[in-house]
């Protein structure tokens, strides 16, 4: 197997991966979101910094108004448009008190993740099938002399 083949090879492996990826991110993220969540007051009870942000302990009142406590992960967000980490509410799926965020719409870390990487293979595997296709085309030139 020649040098394009085996760029072509591995162009389809990428492409069928960043194919799968993809909708698999998107599916991710949509049901975070789907999640339907109330937003209530809240307290900071204690903070752990942590490698790309916070766990915090929050306070908040539950079904019957008795406070509840639990952990939720804050990520450091910077830049443009970027929100608080906490800014004193949190947002709690009425089905299930115990499932507490600090954003609006729950963990969408991991569908994001998914997604870019599912984006990234396909334009590599693009980049990667446009290569091999040229040096096919190189090949088929014939060589004079």
């Amino acid at each position: 197997m020649s040098g394009p083949h085996v760029v072509l090879t591995v162009a389809v492996v990428v492409l069928v991966l960043g194919v799968v990826a993809l909708p698999v991110g998107i599916r991710l993220l949509t049901r975070a979101r789907a999640v339907p969540r109330i937003r209530l007051p809240a307290r900071a009870v204690s903070k752990v910094s942590v490698l790309a942000g916070d766990v915090i302990t929050v306070e908040y009142p539950g079904p019957d108004g008795a406070p509840l406590r639990r952990e939720v992960f804050a990520a450091f967000r910077q830049g443009l448009g970027a929100t608080p980490m906490f800014h004193g509410y949190v947002y709690v799926n009425p089905a299930d008190p115990t499932d507490v965020k600090t954003r609006p719409q729950g963990k969408v870390g991991p569908g994001w993740t998914v997604t870019i990487v599912g984006i990234v293979l396909l334009v590599v595997g693009i980049l990667l099938l446009l290569v091999a296709l040229v040096g096919l085309w190189a090949q088929s030139i014939p060589v004079v002399g």
